[in-house]
């Protein structure tokens, strides 16, 4: 008998032995970590992962930006602006969807929608319909692009789930830098490249923008300050005041808007900002800027006021259709030469219609610049096109030698370089980064592909490690302290029995975890729910058979017959048990989310390693037992 139960004390040794293996990274890495980091970050890779709630991380909830989707899909968007952002507004006015209230701009202004969305349908209706099957789609392709973002950022074990129609929930167990992580998921990665506007067509611009101010300062009618201006102004001197030229003086945002000085010290006050005084009273707008090095400088203490001033609606009007101003991606630092030094936002003004767009993008990568660039040995990010891209590139670049082109991502200047000679293999660099990580994080949002439209972040929670940690704590002395109870309990009353099933109990933990770790499984808070349940899974099988080998022993009959006899009538009751069990594990694995899913796992692996450690393996050392030393009386 001993010869027969040899392979069977060989199986269950090398399962053992394997298990401890399979656990020894997240042993080690817990409670024993190196001191070198890198050592420790190798380790972390291979140990048990915790989720969100143990180790802390990021909770993000974000909604797919319709109107711009929209607005990005639409051709000969010239002639749609103004209907589709009046639908945005009666959206928002009359709390219904956005879809539905462009329908009835369109009726209502006699736009017919199939000229600016081809393919989509004839009649407006049938296009809205087409665009509420793309908008949801858009949910799908951005959950797939969060997904291949945050796979190449090396968040272990992320939860990425689609909520509802239009949102899409993030968790990021163990994020060191939450602002970092927040914007590579958050950015919409729409890449273009976009010609600046000629400076004589900016400087019109920003003519009709201090009309505009002057207009609401003085009260003065804008069709009258215009004619008075072109009868009286010098166009030569319109220009921006050079930074050694400026008179600065500091003034109340308020007064910019013809607010008195004591209703500017009212609570609806924005503070102060700086102004050329020379040219103040008749070019505002202007004296809030300055000329760097041939661009538009924005101070920092101004750039909240003039964001304020393109916001208004007076100001929209007076732009051109085919311009849009957008600010650079970075500040810059001027001074010198006896100036201050400061720090500047800069504007930049460029065709609403991009030249080209980041889907011919083939690769990205970043890097150091080299060479003699203006970004030698600072961070860049090359590009690669395709050959599609690469001829449109060949043909903007060779057709405006010497003008402007600037880099455009999420509405942010990166560069603007000047456009030296024609470039006919579709390569380009990215500058204006402020560090390596940054470049990283662009090349991995351009090779991992751009949103199909923006993400609003509807809801945010970072949950701090010191939660975490207490989290564990309870968690862990919950189970440590059910664990021991149980133990306790079956050494009491079933003796040496008690003992077997206390080791086949602890076998259990093992192979659980050992099995968890090796899958790259995440424990969860109700993971160790999951596993405190699975003790009480494992000790009711025990419970079942011991129970059952007391009636054999009852009716007379020998030890080895009685344990015989307890496993088999108890191994239907086991299984029926069990199997129930198994198949409402993995129903809330597959359609549970989050903490449900960090529940199923454990329980559906628990309950496995249960029914090997309390059929096969208790019983395999009973029968070598009973067997070796001829026991006569079970201590059970």
């Amino acid at each position: 008998m001993g010869t027969q139960l040899t392979p069977r004390f060989v199986l269950i040794g090398a399962v053992i032995v394997m298990a401890i293996y399979m656990l020894s990274p997240t042993i080690e890495y817990y409670f024993f970590p190196p001191d070198d980091e890198e050592a420790k970050e190798a380790l972390q890779e291979k140990a048990l992962k915790l989720g969100l709630d143990l180790q802390g991380g990021m909770h993000v909830v974000m909604e797919v930006n319709i109107p711009k989707l929209v607005e990005n899909i639409a051709s000969n968007k010239t002639l749609l602006y103004d209907a589709l952002a009046a639908a945005e507004t009666r959206a928002e006015n009359d709390d219904i969807e956005y879809l539905d209230a462009l329908l009835l701009e369109a009726n209502e202004r006699n736009i017919r929608l199939a000229r600016h969305f081809i393919d989509y349908g004839i009649e407006n209706s049938e296009i809205i319909s087409a665009l509420e099957d793309e908008a949801d789609d858009a949910v799908n392709r951005a959950l797939e692009v969060i997904r291949n973002r945050v796979d190449q950022f090396g968040v272990s074990e992320p939860t990425i789930l689609k909520q509802g129609s239009n949102r899409i929930i993030v968790e990021l167990a163990g994020v060191q830098d939450p602002e970092r992580a927040r914007n590579l998921i958050r950015q919409t990665a729409l890449l273009e490249f976009s010609l600046l506007k000629e400076p004589d067509v900016v400087q019109a611009v920003i003519t009709r923008i201090d009309n505009v101010l002057k207009s609401i300062r003085t009260g003065i009618d804008l069709d009258s300050l215009v004619a008075i201006a072109v009868s009286t102004t010098d166009t030569s001197d319109n220009t921006l005041t050079a930074l050694a030229e400026s008179k600065d003086k500091s003034i109340s945002v308020d007064e910019i808007f013809g607010v008195t000085t004591n209703e500017s010290n009212s609570a609806g006050s924005e503070g102060s900002v700086i102004v050329d005084e020379q040219i103040f009273d008749e070019r505002p707008f202007s004296a809030l800027l300055r000329n760097i090095g041939g661009d538009i400088g924005v101070p920092a203490e101004n750039v909240k006021a003039v964001r304020r001033i393109l916001a208004l609606e007076e100001v929209k009007a007076a732009l051109p259709a085919d311009m849009k101003i957008i600010w650079s991606n970075n500040k810059r630092d001027f001074g010198g030469r006896g100036l201050p030094s400061e720090t500047y936002n800069v504007l930049y003004a460029v065709n609403r219609e991009p030249g080209l767009t980041g889907d011919v993008v083939t690769s990205a990568s970043a890097n150091f610049g080299g060479g003699a660039s203006s970004a030698s040995g600072q961070p860049v990010v090359y590009l690669n096109m395709n050959s599609e891209g690469a001829r449109a590139w060949s043909r903007l670049t060779g057709a405006n030698i010497n003008k402007r082109v600037a880099i455009i991502l999420d509405d942010k200047v990166h560069s603007a370089p000047v456009i030296r000679s024609k470039i006919p293999s579709g390569n380009t660099i990215i500058e204006g980064m402020n560090s390596i990580n940054e470049a990283k994080d662009l090349s991995i949002i351009l090779r991992a592909g751009a949103l199909p439209a923006p993400m609003e972040v509807i809801e945010e929670r970072t949950i701090g490690p010191t939660l975490g940690r207490d989290s564990i704590e309870k968690g862990t002395n919950a189970a440590l302290i059910g664990f021991a109870l149980v133990m306790i309990f079956m050494v009491l009353y079933y003796r040496m029995s008690g003992l077997l099933a206390n080791f086949a109990l602890l076998l259990n933990l093992i192979f659980v975890l050992a099995i968890m770790t090796t899958m790259r499984a995440t424990l969860t808070l109700p993971g160790i729910a999951g596993l405190i349940l699975t003790i009480g899974m494992s000790v009711d099988a025990n419970v079942l058979i011991f129970e059952r080998i007391k009636e054999e022993l009852r009716k007379g009959k020998t030890v080895r017959s009685a344990i015989d006899a307890g496993y088999s009538k108890a191994l239907t009751t086991i299984i029926d048990a069990n199997v129930t069990t198994i198949l409402a594990a993995l129903v809330l694995f597959q359609f549970g989310t989050g903490p449900i899913k960090g529940f199923a796992v454990t329980l559906f692996w628990g309950i496995l390693a249960s029914m090997l450690t309390a059929i096969f393996i208790t019983r395999t050392i009973y029968a070598y037992v009973t067997d070796r030393f001829e026991v006569t009386k079970l201590s059970i």
